[in-house]
């Protein structure tokens, strides 16, 4: 019998309405046209064509009025099972990196045992010698003890000190060293003598203290009164030399009213007698012996005012600088200036005063503040003025702060032609505020990379962190090499991995390439060495070294470095089924 024919049918009934037609035309021409925009934006995955197909089907869904319940129904079946997809595929990857930790964690185990085995080495031998130290201090000092008789004096002293006690200021050394101890004794009673004699000179019993207070207290009562009686006999005097005042003028006058109403008229004017006190009083106040500082300070800001008003400003900026305690070397006197208003041909007042300022720092004894050598700093770049800067830097007259270099050194990534200038003054600057890592970067970006190197290699508080920020700032070749080698017996200040990670993740990762590269063409094995030797970076920056590689086509350094991880105990490596990510594709394709 011959087998039954089965003729292909449609998918769909042929539509035969022109407008269901042109709206699934437009409908068409939308989706091409959302793809080609997503394309050209390299954004065209599968994530994105999934929600082009839904806003689509929600247009079909508008337009089918008759069968919309129906299509709404299926389009929500549809997301409810991409949600769980979704969901499934997150939870899938979130256990891959759960076993990517498990995985890594017999290798940790195997470094932490190591070094484990390494401190308790060091521990047991630094246990020995201390215990060899303490058995030959017992001994020299048993030997010392058979040589000089004991004193019955210092029996209870000795009992209660330690013989492995160390005195103090001194080394193990120097404590079983004779001309050492000798010495020490020489200070120590040179240091009773000085005592002694302070007792003397410097300090006097509480009695003597206490009869010094009563003769004090004595002398200003005493004082007290002879200012009150000062006081009573300047009245008088004013009193008696109103009324002689006033009999002169009678004798001198035509004499037409008698001489009592005269002196009478004199002492019954109020105004005259009140004025007449007043300047009895100045005139006490004008005695040199009294003349209060506060009033000196008041008169020297009156004649900073008056130069200041008249426009002299250098001159005002001159009395300004040399100010008594420094009340006018201040943030308000600089804004005072600051505001001055000048033609351009003229120096800036502030200029002018932040010059003074500078320039009068060591006669005053008056150190300029940080504030005010900042803003003193802003000013003189702004007006072009390096060279004073440098004067002033150079002098050591102003205050060193990190933001003074960090002022200086913008400023020279500005001025280009002045950069060198910059980088120096700021290299100084921020070395004499024990900033480190800026001052190693100043270095560097000035060529001087083996001397920062070597600046480095004596700081003792340089991190990891800070040998990563040099090699973000300012990789080079010279510098990478530095850092990753041996210097003067010192082992290396990064990893071969550790400098790579830091350079792979800026925009100068060719250079970490390049560092990769170099090892590899060393020779056979030279890389393995270098990612087996390497304790600091563990497997997964290894990982993800690898993964760089190969985004950036180096495909032979990918797969040598992801050979050696692999072929180490306890490393596996889980990868991504790439299906998972094309699972939505089937349903609007």
């Amino acid at each position: 019998m011959s087998s039954p024919r089965f003729h292909q049918t449609p998918a769909l009934p042929p539509i035969t309405r022109g407008r269901d037609k042109q709206f699934l035309g437009s409908l068409q021409a939308h989706i091409d046209h959302a793809k080609e925009q997503l394309q050209v934006a390299g954004q065209c995955d599968v994530e994105q064509q999934c929600i082009i197909y839904g806003r689509a089907f929600d247009k079909v869904i508008d337009y089918c009025t008759d069968y919309k319940g129906l299509l709404a129904a299926i389009k929500r079946e549809y997301d409810e099972f991409i949600d769980v997809l979704k969901q499934s595929q997150r939870d899938a990857v979130h256990l891959q990196g759960k076993l990517r930790a498990l995985a890594s964690q017999p290798t940790t185990l195997m470094y932490h045992r190591k070094r484990a085995t390494e401190l308790a080495k060091k521990l047991e031998l630094i246990q020995r010698d201390s215990q060899r130290v303490e058995n030959q201090l017992e001994k020299l000092q048993h030997d010392q003890k058979l040589k000089t008789p004991e004193l019955e004096e210092t029996k209870s002293l000795q009992n209660n000190i330690k013989p492995s006690s160390l005195i103090p200021g001194m080394t193990v050394e120097d404590s079983v060293s004779m001309e050492k101890l000798t010495q020490y004794q020489q200070q120590l009673e040179q240091k009773r003598d000085n005592l002694k004699a302070d007792m003397k000179n410097k300090y006097v019993s509480i009695q003597e203290k206490i009869e010094l207070e009563h003769k004090l207290s004595s002398a200003l009562q005493d004082r007290e009164e002879a200012e009150l009686l000062n006081n009573k006999l300047m009245v008088s005097y004013r009193q008696r030399k109103l009324v002689m005042d006033a009999i002169l003028v009678w004798t001198q006058s035509n004499k037409c009213v008698s001489l009592y109403d005269a002196i009478s008229q004199a002492i019954a004017n109020e105004k005259e007698l009140q004025d007449d006190v007043f300047a009895a009083e100045v005139f006490h106040d004008l005695d040199p012996s009294k003349v209060s500082e506060g009033q000196d300070l008041l008169e020297y800001i009156e004649r900073f005012n008056e130069l200041f008003l008249s426009r002299q400003y250098n001159a005002a900026a001159i009395h300004a600088a040399n100010s008594p305690r420094g009340i006018l070397r201040n943030m308000e006197t600089m804004e005072k200036f600051k505001a001055a208003v000048v033609s351009d041909e003229e120096t800036s007042p502030v200029l002018l005063y932040f010059e003074a300022l500078i320039s009068s720092s060591h006669v005053a004894k008056h150190p300029v503040s940080a504030e005010l050598t900042l803003e003193a700093t802003k000013c003189a770049l702004a007006c072009g003025k390096l060279d004073l800067v440098l004067h002033w830097v150079s002098q050591q007259r102003i205050t060193y702060s990190e933001a003074l270099g960090d002022v200086i050194y913008d400023y020279g990534e500005r001025d280009p032609y002045h950069k060198s200038i910059c980088l120096a003054l700021a290299q100084l600057i921020y070395r004499k505020c024990t900033n480190s890592r800026k001052a190693a970067l100043c270095m560097c970006l000035q060529g001087l990379v083996q001397g920062a190197l070597e600046y480095t290699s004596h700081c003792r508080h340089f991190s990891l962190e800070d040998y990563g920020f040099l090699l973000r700032m300012c990789p080079s070749a010279e510098l990478i090499h530095g850092l990753t080698k041996e210097r003067n017996g010192k082992p290396a200040a990064l990893s071969v991995g550790q400098a790579t990670l830091s350079l792979i993740s800026t925009h100068h990762k060719d250079y970490g390439f390049q560092l990769l590269e170099s090892i590899l063409n060393c020779g056979e094995g030279a890389l393995e060495q270098a990612v087996l030797n390497d304790v600091v970076c563990t497997p997964e920056g290894w990982v993800e070294i690898a993964d760089e590689c190969l985004r950036n086509n180096y495909v032979q350094l990918s797969e040598k470095i992801l050979s050696i991880v692999r072929a180490q105990d306890g490393i596996v490596e889980f990868t991504a089924d790439e299906e998972d990510a094309k699972i939505m594709e089937h349903v609007f394709m």
